[in-house]
């Protein structure tokens, strides 16, 4: 057995139906694993995990002060992303990662 094991999350999804009431319904399944896992999926480094999580880039989820969640899919999102758009990384999201800032709080000079 792994030892860190991966999770699937099943989001819901609400949808307003025609009289008023609410239908909620199962999303797509999302992997959500710790950050060692994650880095082996996916081949990034842990701490270029935490810094592309810092500026918002990925989502990182800390249920418990020793626990540390990332999603591996949207890694890879990103990761394609910045291998199809050549100007991914401009002036405001290379300054926000290198300086460890949220993305919403970056502002080009």
């Amino acid at each position: 057995m792994e030892k860190e094991p991966t999770t699937w999350i099943i989001p819901p999804i609400t949808v307003l139906l025609p009289d008023g009431s609410t239908l909620v319904k199962p999303g797509k399944a999302i992997q959500r694993a710790t950050g060692s896992r994650t880095s082996k999926l996916t081949g990034v480094h842990r701490q270029t995990l935490t810094a592309l999580a810092d500026c918002g880039l990925i989502t990182r989820e800390r249920p418990s002060p020793g626990q540390v969640f990332y999603y591996p899919g949207e890694v890879e999102d990103l990761l394609k992303k910045t291998r199809d758009d050549p100007s991914f990384w401009n002036e405001v999201r290379t300054k926000a990662f290198l300086n460890g800032t949220d993305l919403k709080k970056s502002h080009p000079k």
